[in-house]
C-alpha cells in the first residue's frame, strides 16, 4: 500500500473538485453514517464513541433506527434530526440518541425540546410502565459559533449543584461548533479532534492524508465519495448548492442594494451608543459637583445638553 501524503498534499487547488461530499449536508450525513446498512453502521458506532466517549459509561456496539411514536408538539419543525437511534453498549443496556445538525436560532432551547421529546415519546400505554426512562444523548452540530471561549466541544448534563455530581442520566447534550476547529490536524491528536477536522474538511480533501491514516476513516472516505451516490441522490445533493450558492448571491445584492441605508442605520445605533456613554459620564461628573464647563471640555456635550440633564 502507498504511503500517505501529508494534508498539505492533499488539499483541493483552486479549480479542482474533492471526491468527497460535504458530511454537513443531510443527505450525505446520511449516507456515510446509514444505520441500516452494515458497512455504514459501523461508521455510526465508531462516530459516537469517540464523540461521546467522556459522557459514555459504557462503549456502544451497535445501533439501529428508533421509529419515533409521534410528533407531541405538533410542530414541523419538531422532527428534524438526522438519526433517531436506538443504540446498545457492551453491557446490553439501552440508550436513545438523536443526532442534529442545527441551525443557529434557539439553540440550546431547541435541544433541550429534542431532548425532552425522546423521553417522552418512550411512555407506554397501559398502566405497566414504571418510568424507566433511558439515557438520552443529544448531539448538535453546528457551523454556527454558539459560545464565546475556545472551545469546540460543550457538554452538559443535569448535575447536582453542590457537589457537581450527575443528579441523574435522563438528560445528556453535546453541542459541537464545527466553525472552530481550525484547518489543521496532527498525527497525535486524539480521536475527537480527527472526527471533527474530518467532518468540516472532508470535502476540501482530494484524498485522504497521513494525518487520518486510520481504518475508520479509510472506510468512511469510501462511502463519502460523491461517486457512490445514485442520480437521484447527486441532484438532491447539488441542488443543496444551487440553494445555498442563490442564498448567498441574493444577500449580496440585497446588501449591495442598501448599502447606504444599512451603513446609515450601523452608524445612527453607533452614534446613540456613544451618546449614551457620554450622557451616563456627564450626570455622573454633575453628582460629583464638577464644574459645568469642565464636564464639556471631557464629554462632548454642550452647556445646554448638560443643563436638560
Amino acid at each position: 500500500m502507498a504511503k500517505r501524503k501529508p494534508l498539505k498534499d492533499c488539499i483541493v487547488k483552486p479549480g479542482e473538485k474533492s471526491p468527497f461530499a460535504n458530511l454537513l449536508v443531510d443527505l450525505a450525513f446520511k449516507k456515510a453514517f446509514d444505520p441500516d446498512k452494515p458497512s455504514s453502521r459501523e461508521n455510526l458506532v465508531n462516530l459516537l464513541n469517540d464523540l461521546l466517549e467522556p459522557q459514555l459509561k459504557r462503549p456502544i456496539v451497535t445501533v439501529k433506527t428508533r421509529n419515533v411514536a409521534h410528533n407531541l408538539s405538533g410542530s414541523r419543525e419538531s422532527r428534524t434530526a438526522i438519526f433517531d437511534l436506538h443504540c446498545e453498549d457492551d453491557m446490553g443496556n439501552l440508550i436513545e440518541i438523536e443526532v442534529q445538525i442545527r441551525k443557529q436560532d434557539h439553540f440550546l432551547k431547541r435541544l433541550a425540546f429534542y431532548a425532552s421529546e425522546i423521553i417522552a415519546n418512550q411512555a407506554e400505554p397501559g398502566d405497566e410502565w414504571d418510568y424507566d426512562i433511558k439515557p438520552t444523548y443529544v448531539i448538535a452540530l453546528t457551523q454556527h459559533t454558539m459560545f464565546g471561549d475556545d472551545r469546540i466541544v460543550h457538554r452538559a448534563t443535569v448535575t447536582d449543584l453542590d457537589t457537581g455530581e450527575q443528579f441523574l442520566d435522563t438528560f445528556n447534550f453535546t453541542a459541537i461548533e464545527l466553525s472552530k476547529v481550525p484547518f489543521f490536524i496532527e498525527p497525535g491528536s486524539s480521536s475527537l479532534r480527527k472526527w471533527l477536522f474530518f467532518l468540516r474538511f472532508l470535502d476540501k480533501l482530494k484524498e485522504l492524508p497521513a494525518e487520518l491514516d486510520e481504518k475508520k476513516f479509510e472506510q468512511l472516505t469510501e462511502s463519502s465519495k460523491v461517486s457512490k451516490f445514485s442520480k437521484e441522490e447527486f441532484e438532491a445533493y447539488q441542488k443543496v448548492y444551487h440553494e445555498k450558492w442563490d442564498h448567498n448571491v441574493m444577500v449580496k445584492g440585497v446588501f449591495e442594494e442598501f448599502a447606504d441605508e444599512i451603513n446609515a442605520k450601523v452608524e445612527e445605533r453607533a452614534s446613540k451608543k456613544v451618546n449614551e456613554r457620554e450622557r451616563e459620564m456627564a450626570k455622573a461628573m454633575l453628582a460629583d459637583n464638577v464644574p459645568v464647563e469642565k464636564i464639556a471640555a471631557y464629554s462632548g456635550l454642550s452647556v445646554e445638553e448638560i443643563a436638560r440633564l
